[in-house]
Formats: structure tokens, C-alpha cells, sequence
């Protein structure tokens, strides 16, 4: 015997929409449980659609604030890479300045004839150039690196005052006597008489020791001091004539004999390269000349060894 087919019976919902005119009424029918489907979907529709806008308003949120702070990142490192130029222009600036001091003590110590000591070189060490902001993301430890070597460039130049200060009394007494030494001739004219043993200029018989260098120098050509000092004698001197000595310290005297005027008087003080007097023939001389001498301690010495 068969069995009856059981169908499954589905419920309808209908749906009419009555006009105010006289107009057809309309009507459709829906299964029973499409009304909940269209709530529940559009509630659940509702639903994402406000995750996702408050997740999209947050990632701009993120966004914005990722933004505002890569910013201000960026500028704090534009800030930092600036200060550090700066601070190795400065370090830079420093260590040539103190470079050119020490070359310019140097010379003036080998001008003045003072070897330069090894002890006073002063060793400066600059940051490196390759240790740029590429190379090294932390910029506020290469600042302080800087800084620090910037200071002890700031104890370098201390230390090299220090060395100057000590080194300019001796630089300024060996000045003193290079000014003070017979260095440069009396007259600018040729010598015509060296220092030593030579024929007698009067009888000429026999030979005499010459205490000087005579100069051919015209009359009334100006004679000049040989060197800083005072005028110890400023004079007659029966066998020299007109004669000036000049006292110039560190045991050195200088005379200049047969002038025919004197410019200066005892007891002035006068420079190297200063008119004393003035070429001439007094005393006991063969003609128009410069006898002039140069006295070490007391001894005459030949005046061309000091010449430069």
C-alpha cells in the first residue's frame, strides 16, 4: 500500500496597497519569514556599516596623528642635522684657527731664531666626516659627541694661550736683541778697508791692526745706527774726529768715526736704521770716509760678521 505524499506547506504574507482614487488595488504576497530576512539583513547591514565607518574614522584618526608626528619628526631631524653642520663648522673653524696659530708661533719663533719646542704642539682631532646622520640615525648622541669634542677644542685653545703667554718673553727678548744687533750697515757704500792686519794708510811701511771696516762713502752721506741702543759718546775724539759710540747691550758697542756732523747727542736713545750723522774728514784720516768698529765685551770683532 502507498503512502501519501506529505507536501510542505508554506505560509504566505499578503501585502495590498489601496490607492485614495479609484485606481487598481495592488497586492503581492511574500513567504511569511521574508519581512524578518529584510530586518535582520538591513539591521545587520546597518550594523557593519558602523563598524566600518568608526574603523575608518579611526585609521584616519591614525593616520592624521602618524602624519602630525612623521612631521614633527622631520623637523626635529632638519633642526638636529642643522645644529650638527653648525657644531662642525664651529669645530671645524676652531681646529684651523688653532692649526694657524701654532704655524704662526712656529715662524715667529724660527724668525727670531728660537726652535720651536715638540712639547708645545697642540693635537686637535676633529669628528669625522663619514660619521654623518646616514650613518648614524641617533643624532642626539652625535650632538653630544660634538659637543664634547667642542669643548675640548674651547681646553685645546686654552692650553695654546697658555703656550703663547709663555713663549712671548723669549720670543720678545730675542726680538730685543735682533733690533739691538749691529745688523745692517752703517752707509750703504762699498767697503774700501777690512777688519785686521793691513799696510799703514799714512807712511805706508810696515802694517797696523785695523779695529774696523772703512765705508767710501761721499760727504755728508747720513749715517745710520747699526742697531737699537743709547748713545754712550757723542763727540770730538782727536784721532777719530767726530765720532758717535752707541751702547746697545748684551756686551755689543758700535763707533763711527770721521763724521762731519753729528746728529745725535749722549745720552739719546736711538733705533736701527736712525740718522746719527753725516759722512766727513775729520781726525786723522787719509779722506772722505766711515771708519766704523764693533766691540764684543770690550774686543773689537770684524763688523762683517754681523751683517745680515
Amino acid at each position: 500500500m502507498k503512502k501519501a505524499k506529505v507536501k510542505n506547506k508554506i505560509n504566505y504574507t499578503t501585502f495590498m496597497f489601496i490607492p485614495e482614487s479609484r485606481s487598481t488595488v495592488k497586492s503581492f504576497r511574500t513567504p511569511t519569514w521574508f519581512p524578518g530576512f529584510v530586518i535582520i539583513s538591513t539591521t545587520l547591514l546597518i550594523i557593519t556599516s558602523g563598524i566600518c565607518f568608526y574603523a575608518l574614522s579611526q585609521l584616519k584618526l591614525q593616520y592624521d596623528a602618524s602624519k602630525k608626528e612623521i612631521a614633527e619628526l622631520t623637523a626635529i631631524n632638519t633642526s638636529q642635522r642643522i645644529e650638527i653642520e653648525n657644531l662642525q663648522k664651529s669645530c671645524e673653524e676652531v681646529h684651523n684657527q688653532l692649526a694657524e696659530n701654532s704655524k704662526l708661533l712656529d715662524e715667529v719663533k724660527k724668525a727670531v731664531g728660537i726652535n720651536p719646542s715638540p712639547e708645545e704642539s697642540i693635537e686637535v682631532k676633529l669628528v669625522s666626516s663619514e660619521n654623518n646622520s646616514e650613518s648614524n640615525p641617533n643624532m642626539s648622541l652625535k650632538i653630544a659627541s660634538i659637543e664634547a669634542d667642542f669643548a675640548s677644542l674651547t681646553d685645546k685653545i686654552e692650553a695654546q694661550k697658555k703656550i703663547i703667554n709663555d713663549s712671548l718673553d723669549p720670543i720678545k727678548k730675542q726680538l730685543a736683541y735682533l733690533m739691538a744687533k749691529p745688523s745692517i750697515k752703517p752707509v750703504t757704500a762699498t767697503i774700501s778697508a777690512g777688519f785686521g792686519y793691513r799696510k799703514n794708510p799714512f807712511t805706508s811701511r810696515g802694517s797696523e791692526f785695523h779695529k774696523g771696516v772703512d765705508f767710501a762713502a761721499s760727504y755728508g752721506t747720513t749715517v745710520s745706527a747699526t742697531g737699537d741702543g743709547i748713545v754712550s759718546f757723542a763727540g770730538w775724539n782727536a784721532g777719530y774726529g767726530r765720532m758717535v759710540i752707541i751702547s746697545h747691550g748684551y756686551g755689543l758697542s758700535t763707533l763711527y768715526a770721521h763724521n762731519s756732523k753729528l746728529l745725535v747727542k749722549q745720552g739719546d736713545k736711538v733705533k736701527k736704521g736712525q740718522a746719527i750723522a753725516k759722512v766727513g774728514n775729520t781726525g786723522r784720516s787719509t779722506g772722505t770716509h766711515l771708519h766704523y768698529e764693533v766691540k764684543l765685551n770690550g774686543k773689537n770683532v770684524n763688523p762683517a760678521n754681523y751683517f745680515d
